[in-house]
């Protein structure tokens, strides 16, 4: 055990890869000062860092010592993991969601737990968990999922839109420790996990409540013990398709090849150009090649995004609600798990229309056959029959429309209205939340089939944002274009009234088609043990105090919230505008200091005025 951190945990993924190895000495990794100080380097700058857990402390103040008195409670094995603070926060429906807020002290504990559970479960080189999973897990997201269904799920006969009932506030603890200790046999990090389980949280009224099942609220390693809860039910979908899947391929469509013949036989004699070829060829474009229910072939794919899972099935509907009976049969007396019978549907692939991540998916496009042109693996423009057997994948325009509303974007119809909560902030600002909103819808929904329809959410977004800007002018909406162009941009000038920079309203102008605009770019070449070393070596925790230059013990880091860009109008105020100066939201101090700058003793130093920079 005497690696360092980064090559001891790359050193745990490749022996991971062998998905029988288990592991037997992680306790003590948790001994290790600097897999702590990679920890707080990897989630020190999210601003949830600032918001105080039940022990009414943030990272604001953290510090080695932090670290050291961590270790000491470790090595005793007293460390005990505080309830998490409850808070709610509306939902666009209307509803209230549900958040967890755990202590400072907890979420650094938790992020080297989630980097030990990460290399043994997820290592680069031969993951333990499926490739079906894409949440929550490095080098996969939304799109590397529809990615997947757009490319290897042609000719599915019917989808099973899969809902498990409150999945994460459902995970029954008992269960998932025995998975864990399938790769897990120390049982002093077995036990820190149950601690984790079993931390409660407190509820509104400051009354501590336990946790007798669920994934903690809040915690960072939640996604991954929800994967790790779920991957048994990806292995079992796998157990299903070796169970039931046969046939290597669809039998031949007789009066397809039977037309094929015929065609054949007359280009030999030359009548290409008479009605009855024309009818033939007309006619085949209208069949399949194969046979599209054929009792004899059938193939199930399947795919999970955290609790979100799809199956597709090139079969009889029967085979269908048979699957779903075995996964519900499944999840209730493996996984303690409910299946949501309202929200769990079985839909025609071809007739009617299902949902998953955000898209409408279905097979073809209901239209006759066509010849279409496309590139073949050469690189020629080569013509093939569209038999509209492909899937599709389109975006819900109603449901956008909808959410836009629910967010006051526009009316229940699609009328462009004023946000009138962001009408007091400065215009720069305004403008770049709308753009920000267009922007990750367009993002997300570029390679859709219906992309072009996409043009009426941006449509909605630049009217309700040139009405916004009316509402805080207070005036037309012809002189809001007159001010501020078609663009909507500002200029913003600087202190010496120069011109710093323009913000403009994103506007995309191009509406053409594009399948495979994806956002799955991987970073598998990324050396995670000089990154993680880099992380560690660039660390300010323990530097001397950049105000005083003082180098003892007691050094803690300096946290703020966020550093806005601010426009020149909006200074920032106090010691904040060191920081904004530095670009930096945290910064070492000693504890005087650190007492002196929440005291406002600093409001007034200058750049000059600090020992140095912290780059």
């Amino acid at each position: 055990m005497s690696q360092k951190i980064p090559e001891r945990l790359e050193t745990l993924r490749k022996l991971n890869s062998n998905r029988q190895w288990t592991n037997d000495d992680l306790y003590r990794l948790m001994f290790k000062e600097d897999l702590y100080i990679i920890a707080y380097e990897q989630i020190k700058s999210k601003p949830g860092n600032m918001t105080p857990g039940t022990d009414g402390e943030t990272l604001d103040g953290f510090s080695l010592k932090t670290i050291r008195e961590i270790i000491e409670a470790m090595r005793s094995e007293s460390f005990q993991f505080k309830p998490v603070r409850q808070s709610f926060i509306p939902k666009a429906n209307g509803k209230m969601r549900k958040l967890g807020i755990p202590s400072a002290k907890d979420k650094i504990v938790q992020q080297a737990i989630y980097m030990i559970l990460e290399a043994i479960y997820d290592s680069p080189h031969t993951p333990y968990f499926q490739e079906t999973s894409h949440g929550f897990r490095p080098n996969h997201s939304c799109h590397t999922a529809l990615r997947e269904i757009r490319e290897n799920w042609p000719a599915i006969n019917w989808y099973i839109e899969g809902d498990i009932r409150a999945c994460f506030d459902e995970v029954d603890h008992l269960p998932l420790v025995a998975i864990l200790r399938k790769k897990i046999t120390d049982e002093r990090f077995i036990n820190l996990i149950w601690k984790l389980l079993n931390a409660g949280y407190m509820d509104l009224h400051g009354t501590r409540k336990d946790s007798l099942v669920g994934t903690p609220q809040g915690s960072i390693a939640s996604p991954i013990l929800a994967n790790v809860y779920l991957h048994e039910l990806d292995k079992f979908v796998e157990e299903l398709q070796t169970r039931h899947e046969k046939g290597k391929t669809k039998a031949r469509n007789p009066l397809y090849h039977r037309l094929s013949e015929k065609k054949r036989v007359m280009v030999k004699q030359g009548r290409t150009k008479t009605d009855e070829f024309r009818k033939v060829v007309a006619q085949m474009r209208t069949l399949p090649s194969r046979v599209v229910n054929d009792p004899h072939f059938i193939r199930l794919k399947y795919l999970r995004y955290a609790d979100d899972w799809i199956i597709g099935i090139c079969g009889s509907q029967e085979l269908a609600e048979e699957i779903k009976q075995e996964i519900k049969n499944f999840l209730s007396e493996t996984l303690k798990l409910t299946l949501s019978e309202e929200k769990t549907r079985i839909t025609n692939a071809k007739a009617e229309e299902a949902f998953f991540l955000g898209t409408i998916l279905k097979i073809g496009n209901g239209g006759t056959a066509k010849i279409t042109l496309s590139t073949s693996r050469s690189g020629k423009k080569v013509k093939r029959r569209s038999t509209g057997w492909e899937t599709v994948i389109i975006t819900p325009i109603p449901k956008l429309i909808r959410r836009l509303s629910e967010r006051g974007f526009c009316t229940a119809k699609g009328f462009p209205i004023g946000k009138a909560g962001w009408a007091y902030l400065d215009t720069d600002q305004i403008i770049s939340l709308y753009s920000s909103v267009n922007r990750g819808i367009q993002n997300y929904y570029r390679f859709t089939d219906n992309w072009s329809r996409v043009r009426r959410i941006q449509y909605i977004l630049r009217f309700s944002l040139a009405k916004t800007l009316a509402r805080k002018y207070k005036i037309s909406l012809s002189k809001v274009f007159k001010r501020s162009g078609k663009k909507l941009s500002i200029v913003i000038k600087g202190q010496d009234g120069k011109k710093d920079r323009e913000v403009s309203f994103y506007s995309n102008q191009n509406w053409s088609k594009n399948r495979d605009a994806f956002q799955d770019k991987t970073a598998l070449n990324v050396d995670r043990v000089r990154m993680a070393t880099q992380m560690k070596t660039r660390s300010k925790l323990g530097k001397p105090c950049c105000i005083c230059g003082e180098s003892a013990e007691q050094i803690v880091m300096h946290h703020v919230r966020h550093i806005r860009k601010l426009s020149h109008r909006r200074e920032p105020m106090g010691f904040n505008r060191i920081l904004r100066a530095i670009n930096r939201k945290q910064i070492p101090v000693c504890g005087i200091c650190h007492g002196k700058i929440h005291r406002g003793e600093y409001d007034a130093v200058k750049l000059t005025d600090l020992a140095y920079i912290p780059s």
